[in-house]
């Protein structure tokens, strides 16, 4: 939305939803002030706006916090004490800037840099590496800012493109902090954004919030494809895994406040009456197309004028029936690129009024300044049709402004489809902003669309904006973070969890192992067929499988005949390829666990895979009865690490529509059907298993063993080898740490009285 005067924001009645257990801490480039100084005094008023709108409540019922910059720059980069006494009295806290880290930080990095950037515009984009360390010093900047006051239960919530090293600076100060992140602009697609020269510095960044916030599931879809092409890291749909963290990814577009634009306010609709009453005398009865933007390259303002001059280029007596109003609210004006677009407008603006105005008609009504508010809201209510165009925009509130001022369902809303709002908005008329002859049709569609027809598009526009709001916005998006506190680590299985597993093993009738082998058994080699047992575990497994009441199995990814040639004689229970297939102990004959499979990509993610083998150099395909893997432990490592990222990109493309799935092990791509897991063989070993309340130990290190923890009961003893993130209840630093435990265990079991019945 164009930025209006500056006006109280009012508070909702509905209750605050942040909670009692901690403050909410905003942080945003820019303050919601204007602040002004007279006679050596300076005076404030909030600044209207949606974002402020929407926290300005929780904020206050927080007692919270609004960390930014007040919007004066000083010699010495410092808010004055005057200055930071009366931001503190509003609950706010002010970030100093001088005029050089502000031209650099802000009017390079931010807006030359970083804004054309992320809406496809890398031509006009311009990067300066002295610049981007100002950026990046400025970061540093409103991270200190915020530790200073944040405190351990607090929440903080970021905002937009020009902090985008901020949450990481504040999860290396304090890992438990909850922070959330929202982008106001697009998110570019991974081809585009991967020419940015700090592509990881900035995705790092991001990540190092809970949850990070878009406008609209495409965003959320090229974010997630950044963080998985240029990291590497795993990626589910709305999860990045990252430092042994989960973030969270949401998309919820920001809303308005609909009675702002109702005339629900009696003072108010007195003044925006009077406005259309002089409007109406104005125009003279002809219709009005209306575009309201700031006057940005992204905006399509040049292009949406073209429009309008080719309708009154195919039938010059329109000019008698129809005229265009835009508003064009100045925007970066100190900027280059922003003087030229200026001038461009004016001219186009000077040429259709010269080409198609008349004596006392003018064509178009062009204005380099903002408006009023009870003029913008007269303007909403009598146009007959919105053009909201831009070439690419993050949301776009005058779209939903225009709709909820029309409480009759008249009027027509035309979209550009690279807009966000269009995500929400279906009803509106859609168009390619860049399409000169789809713009000319779509405004005579417009123009001439039946009074049924546009109610019946206008009115669930208007109920879905009503009910979205940006109090929900600010709902929804602070109850995400909110409920993002992390798991801690696992608990390290000490000697109190020791004697307490012991205890229980000696009143259980049985017990039932479930061991992973890689990394948790046995270290990592180089080489994955090098990971042969040692005569240690082949020994302490056999001495296992010999305990009476106590099931060994060792559940692994390896396939079922490398199972046997390892461990076949030790007389334990065998899962292979992550609970595809089950060897029973004492048995010689594996039985498979995933019957009727269909298994029709395997030929194309084979010969993928051969290919991406013959790119680099010791790594190597190994065929499993029903998975493939991908094996890049020996290989170089660099060289690696971008290919296992390529090779994954082009197996979920592959498989998307098929049943299978890409997993990311340790050093390995692998691929195997759809929902075979080790959580769910071993539930239906449970399932079989003629012990009743047995004593359930798990161990296992990486991500494919998540399963397992999650599908047991919570009465078991889970454990996770290593340390990070997981639904592990304990934890034991490496392998050698989970055999002593099972050596240990034995030693137990022999010298113990046998519990009853076992």
């Amino acid at each position: 939305m164009p930025p209006n005067q500056a006006s109280p924001i009012p508070f909702p009645n509905n209750n605050s939803r942040l909670g009692p257990d901690g403050r909410l801490i905003l942080v945003s480039n820019r303050l919601p002030v204007v602040l002004n100084q007279e006679d050596e005094q300076w005076q404030l008023r909030f600044a209207a706006g949606g974002l402020a709108t929407g926290l300005r409540r929780p904020h206050r019922e927080s007692k919270g916090l609004w960390i930014g910059w007040p919007g004066v720059v000083t010699a010495g980069g410092e808010v004055s004490e005057t200055v930071q006494e009366l931001l503190k009295s509003k609950g706010m806290v002010g970030v100093g800037l001088d005029e050089k880290q502000h031209d650099e930080y802000y009017t390079h990095c931010s807006n030359r840099c970083l804004w054309p950037l992320f809406h496809y515009f890398p031509e006009r984009m311009t990067f300066n590496a002295e610049y981007w360390e100002t950026y990046r010093s400025v970061n540093r900047k409103f991270a200190d800012a915020v530790l200073e006051q944040v405190q351990p239960n607090d929440l903080v919530f970021i905002q937009d493109f020009h902090l985008t090293l901020v949450p990481a600076m504040l999860r290396q100060a304090m890992p438990n902090l909850r922070i959330g992140f929202f982008l106001h602009i697009p998110f570019p697609s991974s081809e585009i954004y991967r020419i940015f020269a700090r592509r990881e510095e900035v995705l790092q960044g991001i990540l190092g919030a809970d949850v990070v916030a878009f406008h609209t599931l495409g965003y959320v879809r090229h974010f997630r494809s950044a963080a998985r092409h240029l990291l590497g890291l795993e990626t589910r749909s709305t999860t990045i895994y990252h430092q042994n963290r989960e973030v969270k990814l949401m998309a919820q577009p920001l809303g308005i406040e609909p009675a702002d634009w109702q005339g629900s306010d009696d003072d108010a609709e007195g003044e925006v009456q009077r406005e259309m009453k002089a409007l109406k005398q104005a125009v003279a009865g002809r219709r009005i197309i209306l575009g309201v933007e700031r006057l940005d390259y992204t905006k399509g303002v040049p292009e949406r004028l073209k429009a309008f001059a080719a309708l009154l280029q195919e039938d010059p007596s329109l000019v008698e029936k129809v005229m265009m109003i835009q508003i064009a609210v100045p925007s970066r004006v100190e900027v280059e690129e922003y003087r030229d677009l200026r001038d461009e407008v004016d001219r186009l603006a000077g040429k259709i009024n010269s080409e198609f105005g008349r004596p006392g008609l003018q064509a178009l009504h062009y204005q380099f300044r903002g408006v009023r508010p009870s003029i913008l809201r007269a303007l909403y209510r009598l146009a007959d049709v919105c053009l909201v165009t831009p070439l690419r925009d993050g949301l776009n509130l005058v779209a939903k402004e225009f709709v909820a001022s029309r409480g009759q369902d008249d009027g027509v809303l035309v979209l550009g489809e690279n807009t966000g709002a269009a995500w929400e908005l279906g009803e509106a008329l859609r168009v390619n902003s860049y399409d000169d002859q789809a713009m000319l049709q779509t405004l005579k569609r417009a123009l001439n669309m039946p009074i049924a027809e546009r109610m019946s598009r206008m009115k669930p526009m208007r109920e879905r904006v009503a009910s979205a709001n940006v109090h929900v916005w600010a709902e929804k998006c602070l109850g995400a973070i909110r409920a993002s506190d992390r798991p801690q680590l696992p608990t390290t299985f000490g000697k109190g969890q020791r004697h307490e597993f012991f205890r229980e093993w000696s009143y259980a009738d049985a017990a039932m192992l479930f061991l992973d082998y890689d990394g948790t058994l046995r270290e990592f080699t180089a080489k994955p067929n090098d990971a042969i047992p040692t005569p240690e575990i082949r020994s302490l497994l056999t001495s296992l499988a010999q305990v009476r009441g106590l099931h060994t199995y060792v559940v692994s990814g390896r396939s079922d005949q490398l199972l046997v040639d390892w461990l076949g004689d030790t007389g334990i229970g065998l899962v292979a390829e992550h609970g595809a297939s089950l060897r029973r102990p004492g048995k010689m004959n594996f039985e498979s666990l995933v019957d009727g499979l269909n298994l029709d990509w395997r030929d194309e993610v084979h010969q993928l895979m051969l290919e991406f083998a013959a790119r680099v150099p010791k790594s190597k395909v190994e065929e499993k009865p029903l998975g493939l893997a991908w094996h890049f432990r020996d290989a170089e490592p660099e060289q690696s690490r971008w290919q296992a990222r390529e090779l994954r990109q082009h197996l979920e493309e592959l498989l998307q529509d098929r049943q299978a799935e890409v997993m990311r092990g340790n050093q390995v791509v692998e691929v195997r059907p759809l929902g075979v897991t080790k959580g769910r063989a071993v539930g239906q070993i449970l399932a079989e298993s003629q012990c009743r309340n047995p004593l359930i130990l798990a161990a296992g290190d990486d991500r494919t063993d998540e399963s397992m923890f999650l599908d047991l009961p919570n009465t078991a003893w889970t454990l996770l080898i290593g340390s990070r993130q997981s639904a592990a209840r304990f934890c034991l630093a490496d392998p050698a740490a989970c055999r002593r435990l099972l050596a240990e265990f034995h030693a137990y079991t022999l010298k113990s009285s046998p519990a009853a019945g076992r």
